[in-house]
């Protein structure tokens, strides 16, 4: 299992992270969230890291120019994406190979087929899955909790899909939903991501 710690804004909390051991560490430029970061900040940011290929830049692009512009002026490789469909996804990644790209996916209580339909979409064109609760079309910031049952629903739809593409977990994670319901998720820790926001 590896460790994303998401929304860091200074110096001092990514190095608290990086000497941590997070595997991955997320600098946020969506405008509605409270822990945005400019892009000009981020790459001042990331020049100070000891590993960069462990910096994502966590975005919700109004369209492909302005996703294409936003990874431009970071600098950085690793991309997570609130919006954008599979089709825009997929032109983003053919015009740059060096891309490896996280797309979010709201989940709430239950998967209907609609929801199935998009997970085996975005699986077909993204190296990683981010299931995170969704409230009102929105994800990110909500602090709930997906259902475990419901979360490894979407697990094993991804899979089943793509058994490669690999999976992160966010919403409300701490130290007790590890240590509670832990033991359901160990037939997927090899591909298993947790996320902090």
């Amino acid at each position: 299992m590896k460790i994303k710690i998401c929304g860091i804004r200074n110096k001092m909390d990514l190095e608290t992270c990086e000497k941590a051991g997070a595997d991955l560490i997320g600098f946020i430029n969506i405008e509605r969230s409270k822990r945005r970061v400019e892009t000009d900040q981020i790459k001042e940011l990331t020049s100070t890291m000891m590993d960069k290929n462990k910096a994502v830049l966590v975005i919700e692009p109004a369209n492909m120019v302005d996703a294409n512009e936003r990874i431009k002026k970071s600098g950085l490789n690793n991309i997570q994406l609130h919006s954008l469909s599979p089709d825009e996804i997929g032109e983003i990644k053919n015009n740059n190979s060096r891309l490896t790209v996280t797309r979010a996916i709201g989940i709430s209580e239950m998967i209907d087929p609609a929801k199935k339909q998009e997970i085996e979409d975005f699986a077909d064109v993204c190296d990683y899955l981010l299931f995170d609760y969704e409230i009102h079309g929105k994800t990110g910031g909500t602090g709930k909790q997906i259902p475990t049952d419901t979360a490894i629903e979407a697990a094993l739809i991804a899979k089943s899909h793509n058994e490669n593409i690999e999976l992160f977990l966010a919403g409300g994670m701490n130290i007790e939903r590890i240590k509670n319901e832990g033991n359901p998720w160990r037939r997927y820790s090899h591909s298993l991501m947790l996320t902090r926001v």
